[in-house]
């Protein structure tokens, strides 16, 4: 069992088994991460028209939001025209049958089955326009999904990887919800799903809260002078692994500043020495 568990440790590259469930931890969201990419890849290939990523990124990259927004509401009022039209032309199918099927065997037949076709036609001609708008439709929603997240703040973005490690990959990162008013900011899970603020339990609302300000924190030790950061009870609402992800970055924080961390409950002491080991100093009060 020893051998065991130090052939993990080596090849794991460290020295604890505290260290080793981070590590663990830490592949298990690389690899929820990794599965969501490659179901956002599959889906852009599947709805992108045949075009590789790389042509893909090149259109986004080179879109107008507002030029979009109005081609859009375009494209939605042509298809709710030819959705609109697709009874009148059913109609009309039916009615050229039945003159046709009335005239059977008198002179006005051959009128009759070219006014059939010609509905036909022009229902055909309907649902493929359909199609058409349908399809360019959902491409230009993608498309400015896409110009939002890659045009949204570096603040959000850190924000967002501090929020995947502290819910251990149960979220992978922040969206600002632009279509409501007033804009909101909604967590996003692996496979897609969006949660607001108000349908998170009271633990992911402290973690989101810890995660956006420790990403101020970060762009303000950025360009200004160091300051301590005082986390007073921060992981009340926390488990024990949740916690150790919250120390994790701690840890990293206390690279650039000093960290002071209050706390009354005695078993977290031991939680912070597990984290820190011998960079950490208790003062008991």
């Amino acid at each position: 069992m020893r051998a065991s568990l130090a052939a993990l440790l080596q090849r794991a590259g460290v020295d604890e088994l505290a260290q080793l469930r981070a590590a663990i931890e830490r592949a298990d969201a690389r690899r929820r991460l990794q599965a969501a990419v490659d179901h956002a890849h599959k889906a852009l290939l599947e709805q992108g028209d045949g075009l590789p990523l790389a042509a893909l990124r090149a259109e986004v990259e080179g879109l107008d939001p507002g030029a979009v927004l109005a081609e859009l509401a375009e494209l939605d009022a042509q298809e709710d025209a030819v959705v609109g039209r697709i009874p009148q032309l059913s109609a009309a199918h039916s009615g050229a049958e039945a003159a046709f099927l009335a005239m059977a065997g008198q002179a006005d037949a051959a009128t009759a089955e070219a006014r059939r076709q010609e509905a036909l036609a022009q229902m055909a001609d309907a649902v493929e326009r359909f199609v058409k708008v349908h399809t360019a439709s959902r491409l230009l929603a993608w498309s400015i999904e896409r110009y939002r997240d890659a045009r949204q703040g570096p603040m959000l973005a850190a924000a967002s990887s501090i929020f995947a490690r502290l819910t251990l990959g149960s979220f992978d990162r922040l969206v600002v919800d632009f279509d409501s008013q007033p804009p909101s900011l909604h967590g996003r899970r692996p496979d897609g799903a969006s949660v607001g603020v108000d349908g998170m339990s009271e633990g992911t609302r402290d973690q989101l809260y810890l995660a956006l300000r420790l990403a101020a924190l970060d762009m303000h030790l950025a360009r200004a002078h160091a300051m301590p950061f005082v986390a007073d009870d921060l992981f009340v609402n926390f488990d024990d692994r949740r916690t150790r992800a919250g120390l994790d970055a701690l840890a990293q924080l206390s690279q650039r500043t000093q960290v002071l961390f209050l706390t009354h409950h005695e078993h977290l002491v031991e939680l912070v020495r597990e984290v820190y080991g011998d960079a950490v100093n208790v003062v008991r009060l």
